[in-house]
């Protein structure tokens, strides 16, 4: 290592904006600017100017660390160093606190602070800059205060610990979720290929799932799938997922799949020991517009066996349900003329025909105000689509509600039947 002194050269002289630091083998830093670039290649000499304007050249395979650093942040260094090996003091501290907060190095500051008020607890400037509160004569940061409520920091705001808690479960789910999305729509797609090798390949690796996060992916990738045996493999993946989470899904499509096959398949996937956690799906399924799937629902939880199902059974026993049906619609012509018995519609320049008895009430001033006239194609329609409200009985929810109950005379007398409970209830009945 050999080193040449060029022309002085002062600190805020040369660049405002960089120093940096070259790391030696021997331990030793130089810091500086930079002269030139540090390419790294064998005999290659790097140049530094010092903070104090010397030029210094030094052999490149003696050096094991270049760093480019503002000129700001080693300013920092030579007064820190010189704080903490000379004035080491409330005044020392306080001083390279407040240029750090001019110079805008925050973390620097909040460094000098902590020191300031471990040499002097009651520096009141000091406690503020650190962002403390006076409270019950005691100094607190904001994190101690929140600590003392119960409460903990979590991405910027406090909150619970089991609301923290939550919030990273439902990070890792969300990234879990990401994963099983990406990998079974590659399932998915193999599953549409031509190839039979490839199809069965996908269909291993599906049967193999068993995280519950993978049901929501599942659900969203293979139950809009047009083809039938898919949604019947849907159901068998579902089926072998562990757990209560599948069972939303799996009743979902026991209820209003259109296919019989697929509603088998997903009824007898849910399986005798979790169609407890069936109950309160098969319940919503009461309230459904179409009747097939509040009967449908009515099956299952005469299956599930829970009495908890008896009221919502109860007031499904006769559902309102709206149809919209086609009826043959009014087909009367309307027409327009002018006050003045003028055509005013393009139509009757091109040959529309006017009914004689609208010319001549024209004529005889009958319409003061005109009249509008319709071609064909603005007629009303010889059809039209109207709603039709019908309530039905449902003979599932009936005989639901017998097996559960036991009460075999009943009908679908609601009230009846709400007596009934309420006796049942009651110890009386």
């Amino acid at each position: 290592m050999w080193c040449v002194v060029g022309i002085s050269w002062a600190i805020l002289g040369g660049s405002p904006l960089s120093a940096d630091v070259i790391r030696l083998e021997n331990g030793g830093e130089l810091r500086g600017e930079l002269v030139g670039a540090v390419t790294r290649t064998p005999g290659e000499t790097v140049v530094i100017r010092t903070l104090t304007g010397s030029r210094v050249e030094v052999a490149g395979e003696r050096v094991v660390l270049v760093a480019r650093r503002s000129l700001k942040v080693e300013q920092y260094e030579e007064r820190s160093d010189r704080v903490a090996t000379g004035n080491d003091t409330v005044e020392g501290h306080w001083e390279l606190a407040e240029w750090c907060r001019i110079q805008r190095l925050p973390d620097q500051r909040r460094k000098h602070l902590e020191r300031v008020v471990s040499l002097d607890p009651s520096h009141r400037s000091a406690h503020y800059g650190l962002g403390h509160t006076l409270r019950n004569g005691k100094w607190t940061s904001r994190e101690e205060f929140m600590a003392s409520r119960g409460l903990v920091r979590y991405r910027g705001r406090y909150i619970t610990p089991q609301q923290r808690e939550d919030l990273e479960a439902a990070s890792v789910g969300a990234a879990a979720y990401r994963k099983w999305f990406a990998q079974i729509r590659i399932w998915h797609k193999w599953l549409k290929t031509d190839d039979s090798k490839q199809q069965g390949r996908a269909r291993a690796e599906l049967e193999r799932v068993r995280d519950s996060a993978a049901v929501v992916p599942l659900v969203r990738v293979l139950g809009r799938d047009k083809s039938e045996s898919t949604r019947v493999l849907l159901a068998g993946v579902l089926g072998g997922v562990p757990g209560p989470d599948p069972v939303g899904p799996l009743v979902d499509l026991a209820l209003r799949d259109r296919s019989y096959r697929v509603r088998a398949a997903a009824r007898n996937a849910i399986g005798p020991k979790r169609l407890t956690v069936a109950v309160r799906f098969a319940v919503v399924g009461l309230g459904d517009r179409s009747n097939a799937v509040v009967r449908r629902s009515a099956i299952l939880l005469g299956e599930c066996g829970d009495v908890t199902a008896v009221p919502p059974l109860i007031a499904a026993l006769v559902t309102r349900h709206v149809h919209r049906v086609r009826v043959p619609g009014s087909r009367h012509p309307s027409f327009a003329f002018a006050r003045d018995g003028t055509a005013v519609h393009p139509a009757v320049a091109q040959g529309f025909g006017v009914p004689p008895e609208v010319l001549r009430g024209m004529q005889m001033g009958q319409f003061p105000f005109g009249v509008v006239i319709l071609p064909p194609q603005f007629a009303e329609k010889e059809t039209q689509v109207i709603s039709v409200v019908v309530d039905r009985e449902n003979p599932e929810v009936l005989a639901a509600l017998k097996r559960l109950t036991g009460n075999a005379g009943a009908n679908y007398d609601r009230r009846a039947w709400e007596l009934w409970w309420l006796a049942f209830r009651q110890g009386t009945k």
